[in-house]
């Protein structure tokens, strides 16, 4: 499954969210690979989706019985799995590691954010033959071994004078980064797309959910609205 969203749209924030919720519904394990974040903040961020509260923000209390309260919650039982990479981002160390949270640690679940840092430094053209290199490699593995595999991806710029994805601009398949192999090896593609510079609250705040692929029945089309609540932070 691929999420994809303009910059600051909330992607990863929407793929903790769905990791809570596989924790909470499922007895599955779960692996969390993060790579613009450290394994320590990706923590917090899973325990601020417990306590309902952005605990990273410097006016939001918690005490410490609070942070144990929910760090047992949420890590107790040892179902997540999280990566601290270094700043490890070598194509085949982070295939190598889906595979081992799937074969080695007995993940059903694995979140990988994002594709696009595994593959950034090079030019355009290597970009995209990066891009579907591990796409692939991706999409081998998740047959070898069974698991649900969640990977944001970025978008390519809007050209022209046109309106960006941050201000509200519909998401189609060809904007997905690369030449096309995210689109055609995912499963499932699903956009997010909301006006984070609007000046009414509830317009800012709300993003809109399309499924722009679906593999399993073909039901594409937007799906559902969702408001973020600054002060749970969810």
């Amino acid at each position: 499954v691929t999420i994809t969203a303009g910059s600051g749209l909330g992607k990863s924030q929407l793929l903790r969210e769905i990791a809570y919720h596989v924790l909470k519904k499922t007895d599955d394990k779960i692996g969390l690979m993060f790579m613009e974040e450290s394994a320590k903040k990706t923590g917090r961020s899973m325990l601020s989706l417990y306590l309902n509260k952005p605990i990273h923000l410097p006016n939001v209390q918690v005490t410490e019985a609070e942070i144990k309260d929910a760090f047992d919650g949420i890590f107790g039982d040892g179902r997540f799995e999280l990566w601290s990479h270094f700043g490890s981002s070598d194509i085949d160390n982070v295939v190598n590691r889906v595979r081992y949270m799937a074969k080695g640690l007995g993940c059903s679940y694995v979140f990988l954010d994002h594709i696009s840092i595994i593959v950034s430094g090079g030019n355009e053209a290597d970009e995209r033959k990066a891009i579907d290199a591990v796409m692939t490699k991706l999409r081998t593995l998740v047959e070898e071994t069974g698991i649900a595999l969640f990977v944001v991806s970025h978008l390519k710029r809007v050209s022209g004078g046109d309106k960006g994805h941050e201000d509200g601009a519909d998401v189609s398949l060809s904007q997905l980064r690369g030449s096309g192999g995210i689109a055609q090896l995912s499963d499932m593609v699903l956009a997010l797309k909301r006006n984070g510079q609007a000046e009414d609250k509830v317009e800012r705040n709300t993003t809109r959910v399309s499924v722009l692929k679906n593999r399993y029945s073909g039901d594409t089309g937007m799906a559902t609205a969702l408001y973020y609540d600054k002060d749970s932070g969810r």
